[in-house]
């Protein structure tokens, strides 16, 4: 097979890995998130020139496979493919979505909805080559149900709202010390406002005990499922999986929302990149 360089690309990391001719894992990394909708153009080169340090060697990396969220037009990927080859020159770089990755890692060449529920969320339906349906994200502000963003601006929203029982908001006040105006200030003025909102996901999975954060979390879960799964037709009939940090963390209420609405869930995994290398072990010969 080709000497391969995968990417992995989320709002929160991205995780890089080399594949050597012989099928064998050179070499692995993950740094800083990269959303190629909201990064202007010398930021994506930075970040690559940066990454580049970590992959030299006598070889030549012959291709560039980057999933990543965001890429979700053509220009979006041009500019994602062009800042991919001003860094490597002489490498064929693909850019598909983030989404085709997760169907790719999850599927291989089988057919299925591959969910992906980390920062942000999205879905499609992928017949074990490529995306014949997707039901839009429509990020942060308009969509991602079930994401970890969508989880954050739910807690904040109680916080704020005096929803929270008294125990909770206790502990939230604890632990994040953040005035309304800081928070309005990282929601509506600064980079990475989606980043920002997951952050918060941690405080809910230590509070999971609580019926409150239980329900959140269950309610969001369920709201991902009724507004993307539930919409492709045949749905409760084909292989439901899911990969993110969410889906991971959030196994078990991810399954219980699931199965309230009559759909099982088959795979769920933390991240893509090790379905993704079996994937272009498989085919990339």
């Amino acid at each position: 097979m080709k000497r391969i360089l995968l990417a992995d690309a989320g709002s929160t990391k991205v995780e890089w890995a080399l594949i050597s001719q012989a099928g064998e894992i050179e070499n692995t990394i993950v740094v800083s998130g990269l959303n190629a909708l909201l990064a202007e153009q010398d930021e994506v080169k930075r970040a690559f020139i940066s990454v580049a340090q970590n992959f030299q060697g006598d070889q030549r990396i012959e291709e560039i496979h980057y999933y990543g969220a965001g890429c979700a037009t053509q220009s979006i990927c041009s500019k994602m493919e062009t800042a991919l080859s001003d860094v490597w020159s002489d490498a064929e770089c693909h850019v598909p979505s983030d989404l085709v990755g997760a169907a790719r890692s999850l599927f291989g060449n089988r057919k299925g909805i591959a969910c992906i529920l980390g920062t942000g969320s999205n879905s499609c339906l992928y017949d074990g080559s490529g995306i014949i349906s997707q039901i839009p994200s429509l990020g942060y502000i308009l969509g991602d149900e079930g994401s970890g963003a969508a989880l954050g601006r739910r807690l904040i929203g109680d916080a704020f709202k005096e929803q929270l029982p008294q125990n909770v908001k206790e502990a939230f006040l604890e632990e994040f010390h953040l005035t309304l105006e800081e928070i309005l200030n990282r929601v509506y003025k600064s980079p990475s406002p989606n980043s920002f909102l997951a952050s918060f996901v941690p405080f809910l999975k230590k509070n999971l005990w609580n019926p409150y954060v239980y329900s959140l979390v269950l309610r969001e879960l369920t709201r991902f499922v009724r507004r993307n799964v539930a919409m492709y037709p045949g749905a409760h009939s084909l292989e439901v999986s899911f990969t993110g940090s969410i889906a991971f963390h959030f196994d078990r209420i991810l399954r219980e929302a699931a199965s309230s609405l009559g759909y099982c869930v088959s795979t769920v995994t933390e991240s893509p990149m090790p379905g993704l290398i079996n994937y272009h072990k498989s085919n990339d010969k």
